[in-house]
C-alpha cells in the first residue's frame, strides 16, 4: 500500500477505545491487527491513537479532525528547547525520528522546558519546520515507507500539554507502551503465517511451527492480562507489567523470525517480496524495545 495523507486520514477516522476504559483488549486487538496488516501503516496510525489518549489523559483539547503523531525520541544529536513567549510558547532545535512528517497534520512533541521535559502540541501547518539537511538519511529498506526524517524547528509555535514531566509520569505512558507491543505481536503473527501455510514440513519444520505457536500464545496471554489489569486499575502506573509485556513481545518477534527462517530456508526472504519486506519492517520496528537496558530497568524494580 502506498501511504498518502488521504490513506492515513481514512485509516485514522475511526477512534479506538481509550486504554483503561473497560475496553482495553479491544484496543490492543485493533493495534495487533494493524501490525499484522502493514507495519509501516501501523507506525503512523498507532501514534495517532496514542496522541488522542495522551491528550485525553492530560486534559488537552486535541483537534479531532487532525491526524496526529507523537515525536518523543531524544537522541543526543537532536534536542528541542521550549521558550515561553508571553502567553505563547516557541520551539527551537532538531527533532529526530519524525515519522510521517509530510503526512500528519498535528504532533505531540517533547521538548526541554528550562531543564524539565515537557510535552507540546504543534500544528504542522505553519512555517518554521523543515527537513534537517545535516540529519541522518534513512537508507535501510525496513520501515522506509513510514518516511521518517529529522526536522529543524525554528521558532515554531506550540501549546503545552500538561505540566513538566507529566508525559512520562502519567499511568497512560505504560498503557501506550503495551499498545506498541501489541503492534509488534501483530507483526510476528504475519511472519508466522508463512510457516502456517506451508504444507511441506518435516518433523523439524513442525517443531519450529510449534515453537512459533508457543511464542505467540505467550504474548497473547500477557496482552490479555495487561488489558484486564489496566481496566481494573486505570490510575496505576504499571511500569513493571509494561516492561514484561514489551520484553516478551520483542523476544517473540525474534523467536518467530528465527524459527520461520530456519523452517522455510531462504525461499520466502528471497522470492516472496511481501514477506521479505514485512520481516525487514518488523526488525526495525521492534528495535524500539531497548533490549538489555529495559531488562535491567525491569530487574531494578520491586516485585509486582
Amino acid at each position: 500500500m502506498h501511504l498518502t495523507a488521504d490513506v492515513l486520514r481514512e485509516r485514522t477516522r475511526e477512534s479506538l477505545p481509550l486504554p483503561g476504559s473497560g475496553r482495553t483488549q479491544e484496543r490492543f486487538d485493533a493495534l495487533r491487527g494493524l501490525g499484522r496488516e502493514d507495519l509501516a501503516l501501523a507506525k503512523l496510525v498507532e501514534p495517532h491513537h496514542d496522541a488522542l489518549a495522551i491528550a485525553a489523559e492530560l486534559d488537552h483539547a486535541a483537534d479531532p479532525d487532525g491526524v496526529w503523531a507523537v515525536w518523543a525520541a531524544e537522541p543526543p544529536f537532536a534536542q528541542v528547547r521550549a521558550v515561553a513567549d508571553g502567553p505563547r510558547w516557541r520551539l527551537q532545535g532538531r527533532k529526530a525520528f519524525c515519522s510521517g512528517a509530510d503526512l500528519v497534520t498535528h504532533v505531540l512533541v517533547t521538548a526541554d522546558d528550562d531543564g524539565r521535559p515537557r510535552l507540546f502540541a504543534v500544528d504542522l501547518d505553519q512555517p518554521g519546520l523543515s527537513p534537517d539537511p545535516d540529519g541522518p538519511a534513512w537508507v535501510g529498506p525496513g520501515m522506509a515507507r513510514a518516511r521518517t526524517v529529522t526536522l529543524r524547528l525554528d521558532d515554531v509555535e506550540a501549546e503545552p500539554v500538561g505540566e513538566p514531566g507529566a508525559y512520562v509520569d502519567r499511568p497512560g505512558f505504560w498503557h501506550g507502551a503495551v499498545g506498541v507491543a501489541a503492534v509488534w505481536a501483530g507483526g510476528a503473527d504475519r511472519v508466522a503465517e508463512t510457516l502456517e501455510r506451508s504444507s511441506r514440513l518435516d518433523e523439524h519444520g513442525l517443531t519450529h511451527r510449534g515453537e512459533v505457536r508457543v511464542a505467540l500464545a505467550g504474548v497473547s496471554a500477557l496482552l490479555a492480562e495487561a488489558a484486564t489489569a489496566f481496566d481494573a486499575e486505570p490510575g496505576r502506573r504499571d511500569e513493571h507489567r509494561a516492561l514484561v509485556v514489551r520484553a516478551a513481545a520483542a523476544r517473540a518477534v525474534d523467536d518467530v523470525v528465527a524459527h520461520v527462517g530456519r523452517a522455510t530456508g531462504p525461499g520466502p526472504l528471497a522470492f516472496d517480496a511481501a514477506h521479505a519486506q514485512h520481516v525487514a519492517d518488523l526488525q526495525v520496528f521492534v528495535r524500539q524495545h531497548h533490549a538489555e537496558r529495559d531488562l535491567a530497568r525491569l530487574g531494578s524494580l520491586g516485585a509486582p
